[in-house]
């Protein structure tokens, strides 16, 4: 069996039949389980039968349990997350030790086939990167362009000194260069005018122009000033930029001293604002601005820049001129024989370019030639009274101002109905613009005087605009504006040159005075004041002494027997700004159909409800026909302090009205208010010259020629922003530049002179400009974006309760202490009867005395030499007729 068995399995046929032996088919070796094979278990069928699950008999979890294994499986999330970043970072390193074994190993390789054609990597890199080659060349071009930034962080991280030198040295040659573009840039070519640099100041263009011509400097500044930080490390500063455009100026500056563009700006800023010669130095040697020297050579340029632009404008624009007196006390710590304290009055004057005259569009025969010495006008006896036209339009104003007065006390009340209130009524309004202003220089010259006044005329004329006799006919009339006092004496000077051949010295052939509606309206102001001002001390129930002290206002000298004139300031706000708007708050609580006027304006639905009080406040509380009633009265049923407070509230409407008829640019709403005043005036006996200046006015514009008229009416207001509800009156903008050259811009110590102010006053309003636009650049606020007004509302209950307590608006002849109470006077009533007097208006008509000249007595002293107090004492013209 055993033979067969070894004879069969050495036979060749049934050796293919049979399967090679190995370990898989050895049973010597225990069995393997196959990959994909299940596992084999043993079944122990004498254990117990594990039951099956199901639902039934499956475990129930309850939501304990549930929110248990949640939170263990959430706190065991991070030791998860954990283990697989570690894995993870493992199986990178792995990754990343065998890459730089392989880069390693393929380094190794290709040196080893460079190494017998270049001597050392130096050379192979140098061939490479100087290869004329065009494909390589190529290749190495956008092998620069696209991996160039990595390439060089390699050599500064493999050798941090050597990269680091040479971007340094790199770094400088392209800084250098940069700087001296930049230093070129803000280097002002030769003679370019003062103005001009000032003109274009803008740190906005400045960083622009960096970025362009010095990329590198710029970006190391930025880096510097933190502008290119992340989110979270952002630089404190509000406007890191700004830093940035001032230290690129100021490198500038210091690469080349003639890069002068910043510190000239900055040296004029500097200068207007009043910094003293020390600050100047330690600026100037930080960058910032030029030595106080060179600023002083500088706004001596920008001066004479001024005058030849001023003196260009005269020779081709239609201008006026305004001037006014500036008092100066000159105050010296070590007096000697030529230097003492002393008080100088000079002039300053201001030209300004007509609005809508063209350059001769007012010819010399425009004016009618001056026969007499005094100013002869032919006036009838509707030149005497407002005609009805004139009171209509005034009644009108009033009951509008009525109307915003509660308006201004209730904002709540304008904004329910902004869309229905009505504009203000206007008369003859100047079309909104913009008034140029271009100050010439201070005159060490008293105007005051007759011979003052040529030289002023003389000054401006002929040394300042260099205008000859054919330069003023071909411009034609100029415009005097000024005060009262002004025109006064250059009527005068008109009438004593009046028979000059000269044109030139003939002043009043090319000259046209022009009253100042700021003086009008301070006279109008003390006239009110000295009026209701009452007794001091008195019990009377109301004055504006009364109004005064109720406030506890600081106490003023106020009255027609004050040896002094009431401020203007005080006196101005107390009438507008808490008397009157009382007293119409007061009528409209007595009007209104409901208890308190706070009810009614919260029930108010319509303008013409507000409109119907507003008109029963104007005939019962503001109304002279209502006190002429009332004084017809007893003296035992007259109520004195009501008919004071009527009379009160008209003449403060008259004021309040002047002041928003300044504002909105209404002249002829100025010249309504002008024939009610011109009586008013009169009519209180102390103010003569301005009632005759207001006759003067009045009548003349009427017989004035149509063109000549309308240019004089159309320049009587300055709007110097261009905006509506912008105009002021021209004197006032004079008075401003002599607050501007007396306070802010008079120098100190012994640069405290005439020479000075005439250097430093022609460039006033430029000085000012150059104010407002560092202030811009730099981004600071300005002075009055947070100033307003106190409010009044406390100062106002205090009066309406006062009123309202007494019950001063109604009729109530037996009020306590009534009999106080001194009478006011209508002065309207009053100024209107002057017209019959013999003497009225004789300062406008001329005499018809003659003199004859019977030569000199025996004895007596030759005269040949008159005073200018004779010839001021004489009425009538010697040896002349007027006819």
């Amino acid at each position: 069996m055993s033979d067969a068995i070894n004879a069969s399995s050495l036979s060749p046929s049934m050796s293919t039949r049979k399967r090679p032996r190995s370990h898989e088919n050895d049973e010597n070796i225990p069995p393997t389980t196959p990959v994909n094979a299940k596992p084999m278990k043993f079944i122990d069928c004498s254990a117990p039968k594990k039951p099956r699950l199901s639902a039934k008999n499956g475990r129930h979890f309850t939501p304990q349990d549930i929110q248990n294994m949640r939170e263990s499986y959430a706190q065991q999330a991070p030791t998860r997350v954990m283990k697989e970043k570690e894995q993870k970072a493992a199986a990178a390193a792995r990754g990343a030790e065998i890459e730089a074994g392989q880069a390693t190993d393929r380094v190794e390789q290709a040196w080893s086939l460079l190494r017998p054609l270049f001597p050392s990597m130096h050379d192979f890199l140098r061939e490479l990167l100087t290869t004329r080659h065009p494909v390589r060349s190529s290749q190495v071009s956008n092998l620069l362009t696209f991996h160039g930034h990595d390439l060089l962080n390699l050599i500064r991280d493999r050798h941090p000194s050597v990269a680091n030198d040479w971007a340094l040295s790199t770094a400088r040659q392209l800084v250098s260069s940069e700087c001296d573009s930049l230093s070129q840039r803000f280097k002002p070519a030769p003679g370019t005018p003062v103005s001009d640099i000032l003109h274009r100041f803008s740190l906005r263009e400045v960083l622009s122009d960096a970025e362009i011509l010095a990329p590198t400097l710029f970006q190391i500044l930025q880096q510097a000033c933190g502008m290119l930080s992340t989110s979270q490390d952002q630089p404190s500063r509000k406007h890191p930029d700004l830093v940035l455009a001032t230290t690129l100026c100021m490198l500038a500056k210091a690469r080349n001293d003639h890069a002068s563009d910043f510190p000239t700006t900055m040296c004029m800023y500097f200068l207007a604002c009043g910094t003293s010669r020390s600050v100047f130095d330690v600026l100037n040697h930080a960058g910032v601005t030029l030595s106080y020297t060179q600023a002083v050579a500088k706004i001596k340029q920008l001066g004479r820049e001024r005058l030849t632009m001023m003196r260009e404008i005269a020779r081709s624009r239609a201008f006026m001129v305004i001037w006014d007196n500036l008092n100066i006390a000159f105050k010296v710590s070590e007096q000697r024989h030529d230097a003492k304290d002393h008080f100088d009055n000079g002039t300053t004057a201001t030209l300004l370019p007509l609005y809508d005259v063209d350059f001769g569009g007012l010819p010399l025969e425009l004016l009618p030639s001056r026969d007499c010495r005094i100013p002869v006008l032919k006036f009838g006896a509707k030149d005497l009274l407002p005609t009805s036209e004139e009171a209509q339009r005034v009644e009108a104003g009033q009951l509008w101002h009525i109307q915003d007065i509660l308006y201004e006390a209730f904002p709540s009340l304008r904004k329910r109905l902004k869309d229905k209130i009505p504009p203000a009524p206007t008369v003859l309004q100047i079309p909104v613009h913009k008034t140029e202003q271009y100050p010439l220089p201070a005159m060490h010259i008293d105007e005051s005087s007759l011979e003052g006044t040529l030289g002023v005329l003389d000054k401006i004329i002929r040394v300042e605009l260099g205008l000859t006799e054919d330069d003023i006919k071909k411009h034609g009339i100029i415009l005097c504006a000024g005060d009262q006092l002004s025109k006064l004496l250059l009527d005068k000077v008109s009438a004593a040159r009046r028979d000059d051949s000269d044109l030139v010295d003939n002043v009043g052939r090319y000259t046209k005075g022009q009253d100042g509606v700021f003086h009008m309206k301070m006279a109008g102001d003390r006239m009110t004041t000295n009026e209701h001002w009452g007794q001091p001390n008195s019990k009377a129930p109301w004055s504006l002494w009364k109004v005064n002290t109720l406030l506890g206002r600081k106490a003023i000298v106020a009255g027609w027997k004050a040896k002094s004139l009431p401020p203007f300031r005080p006196s101005y706000e107390l009438i507008l700004t808490m008397a009157l708007p009382a007293n119409i708050l007061d009528g409209f609580r007595i009007y209104c159909p409901f208890t308190t006027i706070e009810e009614w304006v919260e029930r108010v639905q319509t303008v013409e409800e507000v409109e119907g009080v507003a008109q029963q406040v104007l005939i019962e509380l503001c109304s002279a026909r209502r006190v002429q009633r009332l004084r017809r009265l007893t003296s035992t049923k007259r109520d004195v302090p009501l008919e004071n407070i009527c009379l009160f509230n008209r003449d403060a409407l008259y004021l309040r009205q002047l002041k928003f008829g300044v504002k909105r640019g209404d002249v002829g709403a100025i010249l309504d208010i002008a024939t009610h005043w011109m009586l008013m005036f009169r009519g209180t006996g102390k103010m003569p010259k301005y009632a005759d200046a207001l006759f003067h006015i009045l009548v003349d514009l009427k017989s004035m020629h149509p063109k000549l008229r309308t240019a004089w009416l159309m320049n009587w207001l300055a709007n110097l922003t261009g905006k509506v509800d912008g105009f002021k009156e021209m004197d006032l903008l004079q008075e401003h530049q002599n607050f501007w050259a007396k306070i802010i811009y008079s120098a100190r110590g012994s640069n405290r002179s005439w020479e000075w102010l005439a250097m430093v006053s022609v460039s006033i309003f430029a000085l000012r400009d150059v104010i407002r636009r560092v202030q811009s650049e730099y981004k600071t606020p300005f002075n009055s974006t947070s100033h307003t007004s106190p409010s009044t509302e406390a100062d106002l209950k205090i009066l309406r309760d006062h009123l309202k307590d007494l019950k001063l608006q109604t009729y109530m002849p037996e009020r306590e202490n009534n009999q106080y109470a001194s009478e006011v006077r209508d002065l309207l009533a009053v100024g209107a009867e002057y017209a019959n007097k013999p003497s009225a208006f004789r300062n406008f008509t001329y005499t018809r005395r003659k003199a004859t000249n019977l030569g000199t007595p025996e004895g007596s002293p030759p005269t040949d030499h008159v005073t200018q107090e004779d010839s001021e004492q004489v009425d009538f013209d010697l040896g002349r007729y007027c006819l």
